[in-house]
């Protein structure tokens, strides 16, 4: 901003954990997780030690804090958006905090594989009864070419036979 003063070059947020119940996997009662931002750094200390934002993200994910639930803490501007959600989107919004969307999710791709496991079974009996039927067919083919090469030679014996009296 023009005329505010002097500049900010850096600015850090600190979050203090109770870590009696041992949630967050350090063993210490209270954990410091900080956020470091300046002009040209970003960095993350966990208890004054330095790590990286995946170790971060891990380390809150260990704790139960999912990154496909962004709904633990609210972001800056999102409460007046709640407020002017549609009943349904804000029934969805709670499903969502509360994990039921990740059942909910979970449970229709047990359903797809339920389906596709039936349908995987179906195929299979399909190709035991077309084995079965190919073994039929190849029987048969076998089968028909001994008639043909039987019919063959007797027909052959009838009509040397048939000679054999003409040439009497």
């Amino acid at each position: 901003m023009e005329g505010a003063g002097h500049s900010v070059l850096s600015a850090f947020v600190e979050i203090v954990f109770d870590n009696s119940d041992n949630r967050i996997p350090v063993d210490k009662e209270e954990v410091h997780l900080r956020r470091t931002i300046g002009m040209k750094k970003d960095e993350y200390f966990l208890d004054g030690k330095h790590i990286t934002k995946t170790e971060v993200m891990n380390l809150l994910e260990s704790a139960g804090f999912s990154r496909s639930n962004p709904y633990y803490v609210v972001q800056q501007g999102k409460i007046a958006s709640l407020t002017l959600m549609k009943d349904s989107e804000r029934l969805d919004l709670l499903k969502e905090i509360g994990g039921t969307r990740v059942y909910e999710e979970r449970r229709r791709e047990s359903n797809k594989r339920k389906q596709i496991i039936q349908v995987v079974q179906y195929l299979d009996e399909r190709l035991k009864e077309l084995d079965e039927e190919k073994e039929e067919l190849r029987k048969y083919q076998h089968l028909d070419k001994q008639r043909k090469s039987l019919e063959y030679a007797i027909f052959n014996k009838e009509v040397q036979d048939a000679q054999l009296k003409l040439a009497e």
